[in-house]
């Protein structure tokens, strides 16, 4: 058995907590960064991976709700968003697609299946956008 040398091992316990990182430099990563969050049920880091129009949405979506209520729901999209969502499918690949300006497109292909996720890059990065799905009925 070869031990690794004491320089090499402290780069890999100083450079390996990074993997787990947000990244918001690339759509690939920046998918990566919101599945990741999903799945650890992290919704802060899962929500401010979502694009700004998105977080609108569900911010108007959770001001619904709390009208409706009577007040008995507080208008918190996050928890909106994050309440009721099951546990994502393990993503076995994401590659890009497309990219053109400040749109990409993700595939994304899990246990379930193959889709396609779109990306906007805003000045934080790179960011899921769900904000057509989020107007569907």
């Amino acid at each position: 058995m070869r031990l690794l040398p004491a320089t090499s091992l402290l780069v890999l316990l100083l450079l390996g907590p990074g993997c787990n990182r947000p990244s918001y430099d690339t759509p690939v990563k920046a998918y990566q960064t919101f599945h990741r969050s999903v799945q650890r049920r992290e919704p802060k880091t899962a929500y401010g991976s979502l694009s700004k129009p998105t977080q609108d949405a569900l911010q108007a979506r959770a001001q619904t709700v709390a009208q409706a209520s009577g007040g008995a729901v507080k208008a918190d999209p996050v928890a909106l968003f994050f309440a009721n969502v099951p546990p994502p499918a393990d993503v076995t690949e994401v590659t890009l697609l497309s990219e053109e300006g400040d749109v990409a497109q993700v595939s994304v292909v899990s246990s379930t299946g193959k889709s396609q996720v779109r990306m906007v890059r805003e000045p934080s990065g790179w960011k899921v956008d769900l904000t057509e799905s989020l107007q569907q009925p």
